[in-house]
């Protein structure tokens, strides 16, 4: 990538055309030439096709586009979980979705990341060495074949954890597959090819075999203090020396807990409350996820009304009372197990509700990222068995989603454990089972059972209310909306002392000056940070209550916390710089070069370009 400089004045000459850019504000990139499935590949890396034969077993049949090469470790691991465990001798299709070990997806990763993905809020950020299948498994009558059933999965591969619209296109691509072969797939693909960007905070139209998506990919904007929003209050330099870089009265409170909206249970679905982010969407593609109708290859009237629609995708929104069907009663406590990235087994009848458990697992703790390994859906084929299977405390995958009944004895030591079943009404009783090692996991009733003391006490007012509109009969989309604005307030009250605690750490307007370095951010300090909990605690913004303290110290020992610093911190300096060169920029250096030394005026100049270099090394971090 080349700098294109436009009338660059004589001083500048002294400078690198790299500061110039920044300086002018007049750098233009040249277009690189479009590569066949580049556009593709900012999205799905891979289409891959699975088949049952019975003396070689799950294979991959083919994989497209065909310059994909994966390792033999990621073929067998998209072999075998691309399979349900278990499936009966019906004709059926089902969907679900898993992650692996994959390193070669990292080279798309790290290509797309600085310009695409890093402005996607944390919970959606795609992760180094991770890769999502989504799959749509069909078992079909075949009186040619040895067991008179064909069985084969579509796979899409992706680093992007969107799987409301990659359910939605693998259930396309699979249907134009098994009508058409693999030439289906390849006409597939070439459309996804002519796909915009995955830009954050952008309605992006998708088209794909006759249906339009209309899709919107949240932004760090949305979270609490993103980087692109710091409360910079102009010119740093016409404020009073003592004021902070970030104010942290900039901080918008969320809503009360107290404050919860009764409206949300209202059993009139026609007024569901919008998300401060973005329109609540209908998300169409969770609804045939675990569908047991037969799967029609020649399109019917519905199909074909289908492909004249423009269908709306959301990832804003999940359907919470669905996944937690069984454990309604104990969702703060859920909250708590994944805040704190304690391990956790879901052991459920088909990969596509275990799948759907741990996703929404995952995603309670949004705007947070969940950054343990965990895996929707697991086999004993996994290279990490042995490990899983030895202990939950040896094993790094935090949350395990299985249902090999086999699981049931191999870890049978997993503390915490989430047992699916038909879904069904809140549980009466309100505190979670305790596990005996004398019973199997696979002859559990449906519910949570765990070993887990919970620091917060439970929020009686909220699960009243959810109890009284599971019984009036309250759509499931209303329920699902309230829960997750349950967990949204759980976590913004968590975050919040953080953010306004970091946000102090911050060095001081007067300490930036474009004669000096880059002021360096004061290190995060748990003693102080307990300290301010005092005055500006959770409890100002959430009426929770219980054992604050307790539960930010066993969320500072978990993996969360040290990827929410890292990244903080690395925003924070990319503000700090950003307000460098501003006031670089906002500098006359032409009196000051008449008052310096030539030894002065080059060490300034080797100083200047030297924090070129750190800029242009922060925007690639």
């Amino acid at each position: 990538m080349r700098y294109v400089i436009n009338n660059p004045k004589p001083f500048e000459a002294f400078f690198s055309d790299g500061l110039l850019s920044i300086l002018s504000g007049s750098c233009v990139y040249m277009d690189e030439p479009v590569i066949p499935f580049d556009r593709f590949s900012r999205w799905i890396y891979a289409v891959c096709v699975v088949n049952f034969d019975v003396d070689l077993g799950q294979t991959l049949e083919s994989v497209y586009p065909s310059y994909v090469m994966l390792s033999e470790a990621e073929r067998n691991s998209v072999s075998y979980l691309s399979f349900p465990d278990s499936h009966s001798s019906c004709v059926e299709h089902t969907q679900h979705h898993f992650r692996f070990k994959s390193t070669s997806v990292d080279r798309l990763i790290l290509k797309h990341f600085p310009v695409l993905y890093r402005n996607y809020t944390q919970s959606l950020l795609p992760v180094v060495g991770a890769c999502f299948g989504y799959a749509l498994f069909r078992q079909q009558k075949d009186l040619s074949l040895k067991r008179q059933y064909s069985q084969k999965s579509v796979v899409v591969l992706s680093p992007l954890p969107f799987d409301a619209l990659f359910y939605e296109v693998t259930k396309s691509i699979s249907q134009i597959y098994f009508s058409n072969g693999i030439c289906g797939i390849e006409k597939a693909c070439k459309e996804i090819d002519t796909w915009p960007a995955p830009k954050s905070d952008e309605q992006l139209s998708l088209p794909l075999l006759g249906v339009t998506y209309t899709f919107r990919i949240p932004g760090a904007a949305g979270t609490v203090m993103p980087a692109s929003q710091f409360p910079v209050g102009g010119n740093p330099f016409l404020h009073e020396d003592e004021q902070d870089c970030c104010s942290p009265s900039s901080l918008e409170s969320p809503p009360s807990t107290s404050a919860f909206s009764k409206d949300l249970l209202r059993s009139d679905s026609t007024n569901i409350p919008n998300s401060s982010t973005a329109a609540v969407t209908a998300n169409v593609s969770s609804s045939s996820r675990d569908s047991d109708s037969s799967y029609d290859i020649v399109p019917e009237k519905d199909v074909i009304l289908r492909m004249q629609e423009e269908i709306e995708v959301s990832l804003d929104s999940r359907r919470y009372a669905q996944a937690f069907a069984p454990v309604l009663s104990h969702l703060q406590r859920l909250w708590e197990l994944v805040i704190t990235a304690q391990p956790l087994l879901v052991m459920g009848p088909n990969p596509g509700q275990t799948s759907q458990t741990v996703q929404a697992l995952v995603s309670c703790i949004a705007p947070l990222a969940f950054c343990a390994d965990y895996r929707p859906f697991f086999t004993i084929y996994d290279p990490e068995f042995k490990n899983v299977s030895r202990g939950s405390i040896s094993s790094p995958i935090a949350i395990l989603g299985v249902t090999n009944p086999f699981f049931s004895k191999a870890l049978n030591h997993w503390p915490n454990v989430i047992r699916l079943g038909k879904v069904r009404h809140i549980e009466k009783k309100r505190h979670a089972h305790q596990l005996s090692s004398k019973i199997l996991l696979e002859d559990l009733k449906p519910g949570l059972y765990s070993q887990y003391k919970p620091f917060l006490k439970r929020d009686a007012g909220f699960f009243k209310r959810l109890k009284k509109a599971l019984t009036d009969g309250t759509p499931e989309v209303c329920i699902s909306r309230a829960i997750q604005r349950f967990f949204q307030e759980l976590t913004l009250s968590f975050l919040i002392p953080l953010e306004q605690y970091i946000s102090t750490l911050m060095p001081l307007h007067r300490d930036i000056s474009p004669f000096r370095c880059v002021p360096e951010l004061n290190r995060f300090n748990m003693d102080d940070f307990f300290r301010t909990l005092e005055r500006a605690g959770p409890r100002l913004t959430c009426d929770v209550k219980g054992d604050w303290v307790g539960l930010y110290k066993s969320f500072f020992s978990g993996p969360h916390f040290v990827h929410w610093l890292s990244q903080r911190e690395a925003d924070i300096r990319q503000k700090l710089h950003s307000l460098h060169l501003d006031a670089i920029i906002r500098t006359n250096f032409s009196t000051w070069l008449e008052e310096r030394s030539e030894v002065e005026i080059v060490d300034m100049i080797l100083q200047l370009n030297q924090e070129v270099v750190s800029v242009l090394n922060v925007d690639t971090e």
